[in-house]
């Protein structure tokens, strides 16, 4: 469904991509803070694209998941003009993580990459499972958020039928949509193995430490392969056999050997990781690679400027159906230089950027010296892996709680039993075997339970201003029940009086906060 009448209003921050306008807003309808994609003009006036993205987005409106951002509608607000409205996810577009760190020379090590894919490949296998009739489409850096606790949002998952409604072939598609399709024999489609395809194409710009430039895809992904390498702290090997394998099957350069969906290519990247006890998971590397890069982005008073957004040259307009041509618009083909995503530095100090360089080495130490502290798992003991959907699930080993998924456990050798549980619901109970030296991975899909928690805040006096993860929720009393499980941070406002508290939610309840705000 697409409404008529406009509904978000003062809109700031533009970034512009090929799929349009993106600004933030507020929600005339609820007051909530929301991300706004003005649709590029070309792309309004294709019918069949606009009808299909349509029907994807009223199918998403009614879906929440915390490994997708929330897609709450399409509004039109005049004619010519059409908007897709979502939730504001707080964070960073993974390619302009991937520039800022090129530029400030903070490669990614090994662990913060299999970190991020861990996340990424269990979400993707999922789309997959409850959408067998389309696929994402649109996977890519471009459209990949990570916020600052290093968890990774899938954005714009509803573009796949309607980008096939565009009829072009991959490289018109890359070029001005940053959108990577497997290969095929006649014009790609956007399917389970496209999605497979994607993912190889972000695994690849997380081993390069950078975005994809326009002219490398697709016809330089084997040579990029042959280029990645892995990096353990201060050491920077090739690839391994396995993974490079895996990279290439997921890449999709041998038809025969390529994998036909996400689902295949998680299994096979947990025997990667299996096959080599140096493939770990270390969530200090990643908040460490995610917090020094975040701060580089959000601080330019620390000797360069902030960090735009990643743009790519717009499609100026898109092909009917029947030609399949897509002509460029020179005239605003100067937003951004050869259609790729740039990232400006204006350096004001090369003494302050010294300084930054060298915070950001001293970061790379810590991950080195972390990575190898007492705390590694000792020649009797395996490490245990442990996801699941929802996430936040508690955690229990034999009979002890551990705490709450995604969590990555250091275990004695041997037999042990694994309960997760969300909120009320039945746990799963997994009897499991720990070798040692060697890392397990527990991917568990919680059936039958909510995907969402609620918190009901009440403060004393009432009427205090509530904001929760930095959104704008309404005022005391007030229940909010569209909460991912996890942490949350509260906010209270009331008269020139403020109070934080941090809230965990579970999936399926509805946790109470009340809060005495100070009198003056």
């Amino acid at each position: 469904m697409i409404r008529v009448l406009p509904s978000v209003s003062e809109p700031t921050i533009a970034v512009v991509d090929g799929f349009g306008r993106r600004t933030v807003g507020i929600d005339s309808d609820s007051g909530d803070e929301v991300e706004i994609l003005e649709l590029s003009t070309a792309l309004v006036e294709h019918t069949g694209f606009v009808a299909a993205l349509g029907e994807r987005v009223a199918r998403f409106a009614t879906v929440r998941h915390a490994s997708y951002v929330h897609l709450r509608r399409l509004d039109r607000p005049a004619a010519d003009r059409l908007t897709l409205v979502s939730d504001l996810t707080v964070g960073w577009r993974l390619s302009q993580m991937l520039t800022a760190s090129a530029t400030i020379g903070a490669p990614l090590d090994i662990t913060v990459v299999i970190g991020l894919l861990r996340q990424l490949l269990p979400a993707v296998a999922l789309f997959g499972r409850h959408n067998r009739d389309a696929a994402i489409g649109a996977l890519s850096p471009e459209r990949l958020i990570v916020t600052p606790q290093g968890r990774v949002v899938i954005a714009e998952h509803a573009f796949g039928p309607a980008l096939e409604k565009l009829n072009l072939g991959r490289e018109r598609l890359w070029r001005d949509f940053r959108v990577c399709m497997a290969p095929s024999a006649g014009l790609p489609r956007a399917n389970a193995r496209a999605d497979a395809h994607a993912i190889g194409v972000v695994a690849l710009a997380l081993l390069l430490g950078r975005p994809l430039a326009e002219d490398e895809y697709p016809g330089q992904l084997a040579t990029l392969v042959e280029s990645a390498v892995e990096r353990r702290g201060a050491q920077t090997t090739p690839l391994s056999k396995a993974m490079s394998n895996w990279l290439s099957r997921a890449l999709q350069l041998d038809i025969s050997t390529a994998f036909q969906s996400a689902h295949e290519a998680q299994v096979a990247f947990e025997s990667v990781l299996a096959s080599d006890r140096e493939y770990v998971t270390s969530s200090r590397a990643l908040d460490e690679w995610v917090t020094s890069v975040g701060t580089v982005i959000d601080q330019p008073s620390r000797g360069t400027a902030a960090l735009q957004p990643p743009a790519v040259a717009p499609a100026s307009a898109v092909a009917q159906p029947q030609t399949g041509e897509l002509p460029r618009d020179l005239a605003e083909a100067d937003l951004v230089r050869d259609g790729g995503p740039k990232t400006l530095f204006l350096v004001q100090a090369p003494v302050v950027l010294a300084l930054v360089a060298l915070a950001i080495v001293q970061s790379l130490a810590l991950v080195w010296l972390w990575n190898r502290a007492p705390g590694e798992p000792s020649a009797g003991d395996g490490e245990l892996v442990v996801q699941s959907r929802p996430v936040a699930a508690r955690v229990s080993i034999d009979g002890e709680e551990r705490g709450v998924t995604p969590i990555t456990l250091t275990l004695p050798a041997g037999a042990h039993v694994l309960e997760v549980q969300s909120g009320r619901s039945e746990p799963r109970v997994i009897p499991l075997t720990i070798a040692a030296g060697v890392q397990t991975a527990q991917y568990i899909e919680l059936q039958n339970v909510a995907m969402t928690g609620g918190l009901d805040v009440r403060s004393d006096p009432p009427g205090a201003r509530v904001t929760i993860d930095g959104q704008p929720r309404g005022t005391t009393p007030v229940t909010v029940r569209d909460l991912a499980p996890g942490d949350h941070q509260v906010v209270l406002e009331a008269g020139g009086r403020k109070v934080t508290q941090a809230v965990r939610v579970d999936a399926g309840i509805t946790a109470q906060l009340v809060v005495p705000l100070p009198r003056r």
